[in-house]
């Protein structure tokens, strides 16, 4: 496991070229079938914030610059024809609009489209936005250079070292102004109406804030145009310069995408194919109905499939399968809700991370597919703090940190309990998570260690967009949880920073550090990459210390797919794979075996 590791940023599986049952005069279907475990909630890019959810929007959406998977870094130019010019003080960056570039429905995308882009991301009164719109924060303004409709400079109003990557690269897709604001509602309000409320509020806006905050009614009514259900479900919405486009959406069964026929790769890069007709992706919320859909080749493909199936899979004997791991920089975690009574105790949230198990997880539940962390970074980053002890499993440790937080067996039922405003609370709680078979039964191990010592843990699985909803609206006792960190250097504010516990935005577990709080702002600023990285390990010690998560392991991603593709290559770039990429073997023209290392 671990050499497989330290080749992070490497593919190393190319699938054979012939199989059983796929050869002969017989012409393939140019489609992939995907698996996904649950239906998404939207493709709106600006409004959604899913893992799966930006899979798929990735294939209709397209931003200003592209990252080179090869090496991780954002320096090819996509919908900009080259890289911004940067001012010396960093507030200004100015872009070449690439000409030529048509959205799905034939109209040619201009600087008015980019403009409008980040004037409706940047919206403060879009409280669907608020995860992704942080990253767009620090930009005062887009505005076209000398009335040309294909120069456009962005000018912040405070630095951010991470603007052209996390702003450019990711954060800000371009989407049609003429769909998604027919009535020109963003023209009647100013950057400076933004500003007013974001720059005087330095960004950290909450919902007492705007109810307070006299604004242009305008914003209101984009915002409340702008998340109306249609606009992120509806394929007469969903419109982009991506290869594809929306065909249908099937509640619960299918959303299919189809080759959007105003796509050219036009950008000089082999990351711009597009090889499949349509691109399929199916939801089954049961693992085993999803391996035996597969196995009957109603699948193709099954992006992560849970380790318990994954070593299950025998391609000798099933030799119309290939399957490979490859890792990604994603880390586990049980959030607390740090607004209830139990979890709002340091030495209790200590305690209960002595009750996890992590090794014996790793080793029998996920077969060794994963790696002890503590760290929210990254483990090959540069920023990574690797001086964070793995915490280890010791129910002795707990039941002493517990007894010194006040939680004793009082009246002798067999529970811990503790005196909170004048009521005895027994300590009693709830893990939520997603549907997730391999996930439960790692809160059941959790949830029994817990009960030797006193403690009653109940497990919970709900539906993904449900799941979401609890989780942003802090309507939780404890939650396991994962983020995938991007391929740059680490930005934790969107997760970790106390206004973003505010607005639905990213920080569940309520956590509210003065401490990590300065660090991160500080970090967002630092343009020197050596004071950055020193800033950034002691933010991770902070999270160590305080606990607001029990921060488990970092595990390797195991797929399965249908072995009739040529060109399956892996890379470490969410979500590890781009199957626009694949090119399904005797479909239309032969194609020759070829083997992508990057």
């Amino acid at each position: 496991m671990n050499n497989v590791f330290r080749r992070l940023f490497v593919l190393f599986f190319v699938a054979p070229a012939i199989i059983a049952g796929c050869g002969g005069s017989k012409k393939e279907s140019n489609r992939v079938v995907e698996h996904i475990l649950s239906d998404l909630e939207g493709l709106n890019p600006m409004n959604t914030s899913g893992a799966n959810e930006t899979y798929v929007e990735e294939q209709i959406f397209e931003r200003l610059i592209h990252i080179d998977p090869s090496t991780m870094k954002y320096s090819i130019p996509w919908l900009a024809d080259s890289l911004p010019i940067e001012s010396a003080d960093h507030l200004q960056f100015d872009f070449h609009i690439r000409k030529g570039v048509k959205f799905a429905d034939g109209i040619e995308m201009t600087g008015a489209d980019v403009i409008f882009s980040l004037k409706a991301l940047k919206n403060p009164m879009n409280i669907q936005s608020a995860q992704k719109r942080v990253y767009v924060d620090n930009i005062h303004s887009a505005e076209l250079i000398d009335g040309d409709p294909y120069r456009v400079r962005f000018k912040l109003w405070k630095t951010y070292f991470l603007v052209k990557q996390a702003a450019f690269g990711d954060a800000l897709y371009i989407i049609p102004k003429h769909i998604f604001d027919p009535q020109n509602i963003t023209d009647k309000y100013s950057w400076d109406d933004i500003g007013a409320i974001v720059e005087k509020t330095k960004g950290e806006i909450d919902s007492a804030t705007l109810a307070k905050t006299k604004t242009n009614p305008a914003m209101k009514e984009f915002a409340d145009w702008f998340t109306k259900p249609e606009l992120t479900r509806d394929p007469k919405y969903i419109i982009g310069t991506g290869p594809y486009k929306l065909k249908q959406w099937i509640t619960n069964d299918r959303i299919e995408l189809a080759r959007n026929t105003n796509y050219k790769n036009i950008y000089g890069s082999q990351y711009g194919d597009a090889n499949p007709d349509i691109l399929i992706y199916k939801s089954i919320s049961d693992w085993n109905a999803a391996v035996t859909a597969l196995k009957a080749k109603d699948l193709d493909f099954i992006g992560f499939l849970q380790p318990p199936f994954y070593v299950k899979i025998d391609t000798v004997q099933m030799h119309h399968l290939a399957k490979a791991t490859f890792p990604l920089s994603a880390y586990s975690l049980i959030g607390w809700n740090l607004e209830r009574p139990f979890f709002s105790d340091v030495k209790v949230r200590w305690a209960l991370a002595h009750l996890i198990d992590r090794k014996t997880i790793i080793d029998k539940l996920l077969f060794g597919l994963a790696r002890q962390t503590q760290s929210s970074v990254f483990f090959t980053k540069a920023e990574y703090n690797p001086n964070l002890p793995l915490i280890s499993y010791n129910p002795d440790t707990a039941k002493l940190l517990l007894k010194e937080a006040g939680w004793i067996d009082h009246d002798g039922d067999g529970i811990l309990d503790k005196m909170v405003n004048g009521k005895l609370v027994p300590f009693t709680f709830t893990f939520i998570s997603n549907v997730n078979e391999t996930r439960k039964q790692i809160l059941l191990i959790i949830s029994e260690a817990m009960r030797k010592i006193g403690i009653k843990a109940e497990v919970q699985t709900i539906e993904w967009s449900v799941f979401l909803d609890r989780m942003r609206d802090h309507n939780f006792d404890a939650r396991y949880g994962s983020w995938q960190s991007d391929p740059f250097e680490s930005d934790s504010y969107q997760t970790y920073h106390s206004s973003q516990a505010t607005n639905r935005g990213s920080n569940y577990d309520n956590w509210k550090s003065p401490r990590a709080d300065n660090l991160l702002v500080a970090i967002r600023s630092e343009l020197d990459e050596t004071k950055r990285i020193e800033l950034q390990k002691q933010f991770q010690q902070v999270l160590y210390e305080e606990q607001p998560e029990a921060i488990m392991w970092v595990p390797e991603n195991p797929t399965v797919w249908v072995n009739r593709f040529d060109n399956v290559t892996f890379n470490s770039y969410r979500p590890g794979y781009n199957q626009a990429w694949w090119k399904i073997r005797g479909a239309g023209a032969s194609v020759k075996e070829s083997a992508s290392l990057y």
